[in-house]
């Protein structure tokens, strides 16, 4: 009884014909399983295209895959060339080692993603405390100042929008950088898992690349300082007197030879005869000047300078590194701002100087410092009066600065008053 090959329902029919069509696709389909056995013998044992011998050694110093007439003088003369088994083993093992660190490599860029899609919403707060400080300095001024906001503010919103396009070319970039470590770990494993032939070509490609991973680097977010450019009003100078005042005190250290400071280094009066005093870097040699003992790089500071009927003198700030050897910082300088009388003439001293033309001659200088806005302020100690502005980016220590002048008349750093009204 002859059960049908499909259903295996039983068929009477005793007279069966042959299926010639049938016959053949078999004999096809063995012909193939047959081709791609020994195609696939022949991919494990390739030959070498140029002496068409069996590939069985490897040069590790041109990363190449050899056969035994390679080897011969001068192609691969005196380099290190190991049997393709020994090779392979050791390429692999090398290979492996780069399967956990671009495992690592993708979760600290995940990571950083993940860190980099929460800055907005702290530059968000950055924008919105700054924006704060920033209303609240405007208080403080009249109401040709309300322009000068605007202006600001709207510098600001860009530098936001602007911070907003680098976060999210960042987070772009490391995405990109996720794909591209992504693909690297895909086709290490798969050429681990290769023959030792197909692992060992072209192994300098995937070795070059593994080594010169460069991942992309975190965007900072860094506000610039912004301020209102104008100088604070005489409404304000009662706020900066009682909350900045500063006792500044003079550093002997840092006075000409000729220079004479009082014990209580508050008063600085010029002499005729050299002072015996030791060698200081920190000393004045060419000009009749010290500085203030105080430091300042933050924050917000007033202090007064008693200047009388000096017939020459210079007070304000400088950075600490200003050069103790020079004259008098020139034109163009921007390491002191100071207001100054010199042959009659009141001039503010700065990069640029600029005459200044004042109603009266005024018995001492009150100084305003704010560091965060960059902003120098002189007042007329006569009648709180404002006398000029500098506006500047500050990236040192800033001292008080005080230039004397070459008479017998004291300078004096006074004690801060209150004034009312």
């Amino acid at each position: 009884m002859f059960l049908c090959p499909v259903c295996r329902h039983p068929c009477q029919q005793r007279h069966f014909r042959s299926n010639a069509q049938l016959g053949r696709m078999i004999d096809v389909t063995k012909l193939l399983h047959i081709t791609r056995s020994k195609k696939k013998r022949q991919e494990e044992r390739r030959l070498c295209e140029k002496h068409n011998q069996l590939l069985t050694l490897f040069c590790e110093e041109d990363l190449e895959v050899l056969c035994a007439l390679c080897t011969q003088p001068p192609d691969h003369q005196g380099h290190q060339v190991r049997p393709l088994e020994e090779a392979a083993s050791h390429h692999r093992q090398r290979l492996s080692s780069y399967i956990e660190p671009l495992k690592k490599q993708v979760a600290d860029v995940q990571k950083l993603i993940s860190i980099q899609s929460k800055k907005p919403l702290e530059l968000r707060e950055k924008v919105q405390n700054q924006r704060r400080k920033l209303a609240s300095e405007f208080e403080h001024l009249n109401r040709s100042i309300a322009r000068e906001q605007e202006a600001v503010l709207a510098r600001l919103a860009e530098e936001e929008r602007d911070i907003h396009r680098k976060l999210s070319a960042n987070v772009t970039a490391c995405s990109d950088h996720i794909s591209t470590l992504r693909g690297l770990l895909k086709e290490v494993a798969e050429r681990c898992a290769m023959s030792e032939v197909r692992l060992l070509t072209d192994i300098r490609s995937i070795l070059h690349r593994c080594e010169r991973l460069d991942p992309p680097a975190p965007y900072s977010i860094q506000l610039r300082k912004e301020g209102c450019s104008l100088p604070p009003q005489y409404s304000a100078l009662r706020k900066i007197i009682q909350k900045f005042k500063e006792e500044v005190t003079l550093d002997p250290e840092t006075a000409h030879p000729n220079l004479l400071v009082s014990e209580d280094k508050k008063a600085v009066t010029f002499v005729r005869k050299k002072q015996r005093v030791p060698r200081n870097p920190k000393r004045f040699t060419v000009d009749p000047v010290v500085l203030g003992s105080e430091g300042f790089d933050c924050g917000r500071h007033y202090w007064e300078v008693q200047v009388d009927d000096k017939p020459a003198w210079a007070v304000g700030v400088c950075t600490d590194s200003l050069s103790r050897k020079g004259k008098r910082p020139p034109s163009g300088h921007s390491r002191c701002w100071t207001i100054q009388l010199q042959n009659g003439d009141y001039v503010a001293q700065g990069a640029v100087p600029v005459p200044l033309v004042l109603k009266e001659k005024p018995s001492g200088v009150g100084i305003y410092l704010d560091c965060e806005l960059g902003n120098i302020s002189f007042y007329s100690l006569n009648d709180r009066s404002h006398i000029h502005s500098f506006t500047d980016t500050f990236s040192e220590v800033l001292k008080p600065y005080f230039c004397i002048g070459r008479d017998s008349k004291p300078l004096m750093v006074c004690a801060v008053r209150d004034y009312e009204g």
